[in-house]
């Protein structure tokens, strides 16, 4: 799985379709809320930008929260189609 992060720790990538990515994030996200985040913590993690659809929590205590993305190239859609979007 890709780690992400986001909020100030760490969490997982979920999965990417038409413009949404969904992550688990160790903090919630109101709907409109921007975020930024990164994918991979190795060098050469890709950066992006997005606006909150929502949170809803998980047993664990973290959050599913799905944002849409803000600005993205094709390089970095594609990056992330290739991680299983």
């Amino acid at each position: 799985m890709t780690t992400v992060r986001i909020g100030g720790g760490e969490g997982d990538f979920l999965g990417y379709a038409k413009n949404v990515v969904e992550l688990v994030s160790p903090v919630p996200f109101a709907p409109g809320q921007p975020g930024r985040f990164e994918l991979g913590l190795e060098a050469g993690a890709l950066a992006l930008e997005g606006r909150s659809l929502g949170s809803r929590k998980r047993d664990d205590g973290r959050f599913v929260v799905r944002f849409r993305l803000i600005s993205l190239r094709r390089d970095e859609r594609e990056a992330l189609e290739a991680l299983g979007g």
